[in-house]
């Protein structure tokens, strides 16, 4: 049961710091979890950015926050970015608490950790827009898209500060889109400048 619950908490980085901001100002999480029942284990949240983690045997380990079942969203739906001209990313899963999108960095950069998106279904044309997001992971790779080395940057987020009415919009439009559990989807790699391509 540890190891299973403990591999959907990544990032892992060895020493006693914050995996997302890798700063080493943090205070004890006085509401403690299952994972602090077991010898060693700590509970920290991160005094720069926030982030929640364990330190477990010289190790720090993300800590997600996401408590509902993550969906995989048909590739119709995505991520749009409020910024002068449009952009978009891939939503690789999504859940009423907060949204896992990908996106070819070599296109587009992002520096700022707490902004809006959109998200828009370009098959039907509709979207729901102004959801403030707090950025709480992030992952950059290299790959092979179409022949050619792209930057891919993955990110984790949870939707911040959303009213009663924004909760349940999400919602509905979430299942209105179409959906399927995260984790029978095999992960896909995307990156793209343009809506759906």
């Amino acid at each position: 049961m540890f190891v299973q619950k403990t591999l959907l908490l990544m990032p892992i980085i060895f020493g006693k710091k914050c995996p997302r901001c890798k700063t080493a100002n943090f205070s004890s999480v006085s509401r403690k979890s299952w994972l602090c029942s077991i010898p060693g284990v700590q509970h920290l949240s991160c005094s720069d950015c926030g982030q929640d983690f364990y330190f477990l045997i010289g190790c720090s380990i993300l800590c997600d926050k996401r408590t509902s079942k993550r969906l995989h969203p048909p590739n119709t739906l995505l991520v749009r970015f409020r910024e002068k001209e449009q952009k978009f990313a891939q939503i690789e899963d999504i859940s009423t608490e907060g949204i896992g999108f990908s996106y070819n960095l070599d296109q587009q950069k992002f520096v700022r950790d707490r902004f809006s998106i959109d998200l828009y279904n370009c098959k039907q044309g509709t979207s729901l827009e102004d959801l403030p997001v707090q950025v709480v992971s992030t992952k950059v790779s290299v790959e092979q898209i179409s022949g050619q080395p792209t930057t891919i940057l993955r990110n984790g987020a949870y939707f911040a500060d959303l009213s009663r009415t924004q909760k349940k919009l999400l919602k509905h439009f979430i299942e209105g889109s179409g959906r399927q559990s995260a984790q029978d989807i095999p992960q896909k790699k995307y990156g793209m400048d343009k809506a759906g391509k």
